[in-house]
């Protein structure tokens, strides 16, 4: 716990030295009414969040915050208050809590904000520029990026990461979330706006000095140089194919019943495993490889309906867990704020009140606590690899996290940016700051899953089989975790 909290102290005190910051020209709110806003934001995780303090304790969560508050000693704009209140909202670790502005500042910044005028990619750790949208001519796409004013893109990733939450300590996850244009975004929420900025590109003997852009003036020079037009091509929901007398690929890039109803072709995720594995037993599949590497989850219970056809039965959850069934956030001064948790009927028929206020999920009723309810026909009992990123995500990796606790598969990719010991999810309530106007997403359900210890806490699956696309590969979309696994196979 010591450890957690000195880590705390020196992560918002790096913050702290950027008290300068120039965000623009956005109207000011009182200090007063930004203490008042803090003290919701402060109750509300508090109060409502199940998983506030899984990996974060309590005494650090409440120093960061009298932290922020001394430095709130100013009337100061919303930008500003935003980037001390984003990492206090990060501490919770966990991805389905979310921040943002209102639509109104979303407007402003387009006025105000200047940002790097390129787009970026993370593969692993390594930075590089994918477009240019500055106002030079210059052939630097793919190059890699050594350093950004002075600092290393992995040390930048790490600080500018703090604007947002991802679950436990999966640095994965946070690169992953800065594709495109969202490294500029995030560089300007954490410091701000700058003149110019001196990048050094491996390969290129000088830096490069790019003048800070808006928005419009990026997006022009964008068009100006790459065929925006191109749309991306749309890959299928749900995917099957045998790849040969005994491989099959089974990608499960969603468990949304509902984009998969509007947007694939198979329209019922039940109906697309049932015919899928009755495929796989009719032609004496002895190799599988499921593919959930862009799966960032759905609707609960998809994970276990796959699971299904491969894994044993058990208790899946140690305990699905919400803190409280309301949680009344009052400052004193303003309006107070009500957050709840169940409807009438999952509160008294679902769940069981706890003695200190908790409700938790029975064991047998609706989605219950066990891996799945009926063991389906045709499940598959030969090799398994299942196919993994940081993308892999809320039920897609609870899936993981089922296969890897029972050794069910060889896992090849990156790290999954779920957290393998169980994530807080389920229902959200949108909590908006009364005078900022700063909106929380704050999840209510602490799913706590019954793995074994195998891997360190706060992390996600880790894999068998560490693959990073090149800079290449990732332009030309290659799939290049599947290539490493039928490579495998065929030295075998």
């Amino acid at each position: 716990m010591k450890t957690i909290l000195i880590q705390s102290i020196l992560l918002f005190g790096f913050i702290y030295q950027g008290i300068s910051q120039d965000f623009g020209d956005f109207n000011k709110i009182e200090k007063d009414k930004l203490h008042r806003d803090l003290e919701i934001l402060h109750q509300g995780l508090d109060k409502f969040h199940s998983g506030m303090y899984w990996y974060t304790p309590k005494d650090s969560v409440d120093f960061a915050f009298k932290q922020v508050k001394m430095k709130v000693d100013h009337d100061m704009n919303v930008l500003k208050f935003n980037s001390l209140i984003a990492p206090l909202v990060a501490l919770s670790r966990e991805g389905h809590t979310g921040i943002s502005l209102s639509n109104e500042e979303k407007i402003n910044i387009k006025r105000e904000a200047t940002f790097i005028p390129l787009t970026f990619v993370f593969l692993g750790t390594k930075l590089f520029c994918v477009k240019n949208g500055s106002q030079q001519d210059l052939a630097i796409e793919g190059l890699e990026v050594k350093s950004i004013n002075g600092v290393k893109p992995k040390d930048i990733g790490v600080e500018i990461g703090n604007q947002f939450a991802s679950d436990g300590f999966i640095k994965a996850d946070k690169y992953n979330r800065l594709e495109g244009f969202s490294f500029s975004k995030y560089y300007y929420y954490h410091y701000g706006n700058f003149d110019f900025f001196n990048i050094k590109f491996i390969g290129l003997e000088q830096n490069i000095k790019f003048k800070s852009q808006n928005i419009d003036e990026i997006e022009e020079n964008l068009e100006k140089r790459y065929d925006l037009s191109q749309k991306m091509v749309k890959r299928e929901l749900l995917e099957y194919k045998i790849l040969n007398d005994s491989i099959a690929y089974l990608g499960v890039h969603t468990f949304s019943n509902s984009d998969i109803k509007e947007y694939s072709k198979e329209k019922s995720f039940k109906k697309k495993l049932k015919q899928s594995f009755k495929s796989i037993a009719e032609n004496n599949i002895k190799t599988l490889i499921i593919d959930v590497s862009k799966n960032g989850g759905g609707n609960e219970g998809n994970e276990n309906l796959l699971y299904s056809y491969i894994g044993e039965n058990y208790q899946k959850y140690i305990k699905v867990r919400a803190k409280t069934q309301k949680a009344i956030l009052d400052n004193g001064i303003d309006k107070p704020t009500v957050l709840k948790t169940f409807g009438f009927l999952e509160r008294f028929f679902l769940n069981k009140k706890m003695k200190d206020g908790s409700l938790e999920r029975r064991q047998w009723i609706g989605f219950g606590l066990m891996a799945y309810k009926k063991k389906p026909k045709n499940r598959f009992s030969g090799k398994v690899y299942v196919i993994i990123s940081p993308d892999t995500y809320s039920g897609a990796s609870e899936f993981s996290n089922m296969m890897y606790t029972k050794g069910l598969g060889t896992f090849v990719g990156q790290e999954t940016g779920g957290g393998y010991y169980g994530n807080t999810s389920g229902y959200s309530n949108e909590l908006m700051l009364p005078h900022s106007k700063i909106e929380i997403s704050l999840p209510a359900l602490q799913f706590m899953m019954n793995v074994d210890a195998k891997l360190p806490f706060g992390s996600g699956v880790i894999p068998d089989y560490k693959v990073i696309p090149t800079y290449q590969e990732y332009i030309d979309r290659k799939d290049v975790a599947l290539e490493y696994i039928l490579k495998m196979e065929s030295n075998r």
